[in-house]
């Protein structure tokens, strides 16, 4: 593209290097994206019904807005490396894919093919997944209905700590899934 064509051309006149670019380009970006942040986070937090507390709802936003951003940082970091637009989109179509997966959103982490299981490990998807649903779960209490306590001879999951654990979602604290989140931008 004509971007490309003039980064390469400055690049070569010596006026700044590929990291300051790159710098310049993300930092250029945090306004509308904290724009985007604002107009899909406020309506859908209210709509999918979750707690109504002003912790929890900017705890949320933070690590949205994490999660968000490293994505359109990675996703800027393949178009500037590849070249052909399409080999890019596959790139990152297959590394999104990729941490999804093994973030813990589709499937339980612990159920992971062992020779996949350490992706987890580094898949910043995951640390947001993760805080996230620390957030809603803790200190939350659920009810089962006559069927599942008979069934069960208990309610099976009976507060949010249990849920987490059950996921394997628990094991790092908010700070942690913090720091490991923030590292990707």
């Amino acid at each position: 593209n004509a971007e490309r064509e003039i980064f390469y051309r400055e690049m070569e006149d010596g006026l700044y290097t590929t990291g300051p670019y790159f710098l310049s380009k993300v930092l250029s970006t945090l306004p509308f994206h904290t724009v985007f942040l604002v107009l899909y986070t406020v309506p859908m937090y209210w709509l999918a019904g979750l707690q109504p507390t002003v912790k929890k709802f900017l705890g949320n936003c933070l690590y949205t807005y994490l999660a968000v951003y490293s994505s359109r940082c990675m996703a800027l970091c393949i178009s500037s490396a590849v070249t052909n637009f399409q080999v890019a989109a596959f790139i990152a179509n297959l590394l999104f894919t990729v941490f999804l997966l093994s973030s813990g959103f589709i499937i339980n982490l612990e159920s992971l093919w062992l020779g996949v299981r350490w992706l987890k490990v580094d898949v910043y998807l995951k640390w947001s997944f993760q805080a996230l649903n620390q957030i809603e779960f803790t200190g939350l209490t659920f009810t089962c209905n006559d069927t599942m306590v008979k069934m069960y001879g208990e309610c099976p999951i009976s507060n949010g700590s249990v849920a987490l654990k059950s996921y394997d979602l628990e094991r790092e604290s908010l700070e942690e899934c913090f720091f490991c989140s923030s590292r990707y931008n």
